[in-house]
C-alpha cells in the first residue's frame, strides 16, 4: 500500500512538472509568434514607408525638373508660331511645372503628331482632370526635361502617352520645321511659352494592328484621316478650344505632313 502510494505520489509530481513545462512552452511559442508577427509589421511599414518616399522623391525630382529660360538683352519676344534659335535662350535654372505656367516662363517641349501605315492620324482625348483643354482633343505633347535630346523628348511622350511597344512600331520620326516653334498660349489662369520641337512618327503597321497603353491622362483616342481630321479642325478654330485643343496651329503644322502609305509588311 505504501508503495502504491508512493507510485502515485511520483506520478502526480511529474504529471504536475509535466503540465507546468507544457504550459511554459506553450507561453514562449506565444512569445515567438508575437515576436515574429511585431517583426514583419514593422517590416512591411518600413518596405510602405521606403516604397513611399521613393515614390515621393521621383515624384518630387520629375515635378522640378523642367529648365526655365530667358531672351538675351535686346531680343524682343518673338511672336507667336515663329522660328527661333534654341542656341539663343540662356537657361535661367529649374522649376516645378506649375511654376513655369503661373509665372510665363520659356521651357522646351515637343509635338508628336502620329500616324498609323494608312497615313491616319492619331488623336487623344485629354482627361477631365487636366488643368488645360479638359477633355479636349488633341496630339501628344511632352515637356523636355534638362540634359535631354529633342528626339528623346518625342519618344518618351509617344512611350508615356501610348506605351512602350509603340516605340518599337515607328517607321521614321522626323522634324516638321528646320527651327524649333515658339508658341505662346494664355490660357486665363496661366501662360504657356514654350519652344517647341515639331515632330512626325510614322509608325509602321495599321491602327488595328497597334497594341496602345494609353497613360492615365488620356480619356480616349481615334484615328482620322487627313480631310476628316481637317473638318474637325476647322470647327474649332472659332477658339473655344472645347472639342480640340488648338485647332488652328494644329492645322497649320498638319498642312506639312506628307501622308504617303506604307506597303504592307512582309
Amino acid at each position: 500500500a505504501k508503495c502504491g502510494s508512493c507510485c502515485l505520489r511520483d506520478i502526480e509530481a511529474k504529471l504536475h512538472l509535466f503540465c507546468g513545462c507544457g504550459v511554459a512552452l506553450i507561453i514562449i511559442a506565444l512569445v515567438v509568434i508575437l515576436a515574429i508577427h511585431a517583426r514583419l509589421l514593422i517590416t512591411n511599414n518600413l518596405s510602405r514607408f521606403t516604397q513611399t518616399k521613393k515614390s515621393i522623391t521621383a515624384e518630387t525630382v520629375l515635378l522640378e525638373d523642367l529648365g526655365v529660360f530667358k531672351l538675351p538683352s535686346g531680343l524682343q519676344e518673338p511672336p507667336h508660331m515663329s522660328d527661333l534659335d534654341p542656341n539663343v535662350l540662356i537657361e535661367v535654372g529649374r522649376k516645378d511645372i506649375d511654376a513655369v505656367h503661373s509665372e510665363a516662363l520659356i521651357h522646351i517641349g515637343a509635338w508628336i503628331f502620329v500616324t498609323d501605315a494608312d497615313g491616319l492620324f492619331l488623336l487623344i482625348q485629354r482627361g477631365p482632370e487636366l488643368v488645360t483643354c479638359p477633355n479636349a482633343w488633341g496630339i501628344v505633347g511632352e515637356h523636355t526635361t534638362p540634359d535631354e535630346e529633342p528626339i528623346e523628348t518625342a519618344k518618351r511622350g509617344i512611350s508615356e502617352e501610348l506605351g512602350d511597344d509603340l516605340l518599337d512600331e515607328i517607321k521614321s520620326i522626323q522634324n516638321l520645321t528646320e527651327t524649333p516653334q515658339y508658341l505662346v498660349f494664355d490660357w486665363g489662369h496661366r501662360v504657356d511659352r514654350q519652344l517647341t520641337y515639331i515632330w512626325h512618327a510614322q509608325l509602321g503597321k495599321r491602327h488595328e494592328d497597334l497594341h496602345l497603353v494609353l497613360d492615365d491622362e488620356v480619356a480616349n483616342h481615334k484615328w482620322l484621316d487627313m480631310d476628316k481630321l481637317k473638318k474637325q479642325l476647322r470647327k474649332e478654330i472659332n477658339g473655344t478650344h472645347e472639342v480640340f485643343c488648338v485647332p488652328t496651329e494644329t492645322e497649320y503644322y498638319v498642312n506639312m505632313i506628307n501622308t504617303t502609305k506604307l506597303p504592307p509588311e512582309r
